[in-house]
């Protein structure tokens, strides 16, 4: 016994086809954005401990080093906001906030290790001479720019963000 055919067993192709998916993102690009998020999220925090530690250091420190350190939080925040926008947009393929993001970070490294000197030689100006005095200096804030700043330079990320 035969099965009777169907007049139209598969509904045929649509035309167009429609367009082909874009190209996925660059690892590169990706990691670059991922670590854009971590010092956003780093830069918080950051802002957020800074509020005690001025409390704390008004005292045996003066106001030049408390001042300095608001400053840093502060300016944290404000490098956070940049970067959270920027990651956002260089995800939408944006060559321009890919621009702006590596002209950002370097901006914000500069910030960072400027305000790290000062607040180093505000902090030692009130240390008496013969005490011993021990800073210590995450160095994760000027290696995570450094890396957005070659990932997003490269040459993929240059041509996955030129639409």
């Amino acid at each position: 016994m035969t099965v009777p055919p169907h007049p139209h067993p598969y509904p045929p192709p649509g035309y167009p086809y429609g367009p082909p998916p874009p190209p996925r993102m660059p690892g590169l690009t990706t990691t670059a954005i991922v670590l854009m998020w971590v010092m956003v999220t780093l830069s918080v925090f950051g802002a957020l401990l800074a509020i005690p530690v001025l409390a704390v250091i008004d005292g045996p420190f003066g106001t030049r080093v408390t001042v300095l350190t608001a400053i840093t939080a502060g300016q944290g925040l404000i490098w956070a906001g940049f970067r959270a926008y920027f990651a956002v947009k260089v995800a939408r393929r944006s060559s321009s906030a890919r621009t702006m993001a590596i002209v950002v970070e370097a901006v914000a490294m500069a910030c960072q290790l400027v305000l790290t000197v000062l607040i180093f030689n505000a902090t030692m100006s009130q240390v008496a001479k013969s005490s011993s005095y021990n800073i210590s200096f995450d160095c994760t804030g000027l290696v995570l720019p450094v890396l957005v700043i070659c990932f997003l330079s490269a040459n993929r990320s240059r041509w996955w963000c030129d639409r």
